[in-house]
């Protein structure tokens, strides 16, 4: 995959997010347990932003093709695994240090949320710290051409 696809593949995915926040906004309204619900529709928003911010930088970043398929990887692994840790809170209504401090979780729910913390918090990790190592020193020279794709748009149209 180059650097443009994986750019495109991004701001797609950050554009799927951006799509499925307002349906949480929905369940808000709809469905029980809105707290859980509410928490889902801004991760999902947030997700959305971070997504596309790291898509509009893709071609900044100065890592090799295996540090680029790490992040993305990386990436994509904690947004969606923490796309469906939201949803299973919601669903099952797991209580929260900040929403009700003092109560534990229940056992059996509590330890897929618990599994799903050890997959979201690493990926996250990962794909960050290889962001802001990309971000390092100047862009290289071959990313300071100006950007044709629109006019390579125009031509084919």
């Amino acid at each position: 995959m180059t650097v443009e696809q994986q750019r495109r593949t991004l701001l797609r995915h950050g554009f799927v997010f951006l799509f499925i926040a307002p349906c949480f906004g929905l369940a808000i309204a709809v469905l029980p347990h809105p707290r859980a619900w509410l928490a889902a529709h801004l991760a999902s928003f947030l997700t959305c932003f971070i997504l596309t911010t790291v898509g509009l930088a893709w071609r900044e970043l100065r890592l090799t093709d295996g540090q680029r398929r790490t992040t993305l990887i990386t990436g994509f692994t904690a947004a969606y695994a923490g796309l469906v840790g939201n949803i299973f809170s919601a669903i099952v209504d797991l209580p929260g240090p900040a929403s009700t401090p003092g109560v534990p979780a229940p056992m059996p729910q509590g330890a897929i949320f618990l599994a799903l913390l050890v997959i979201i918090i690493p990926t996250t990790f990962i794909s960050f710290g290889l962001m802001l190592f990309g971000m390092r020193g100047e862009a290289p020279e071959v990313r300071l051409k100006p950007d044709t794709t629109y006019d390579t748009a125009i031509k084919t149209a």
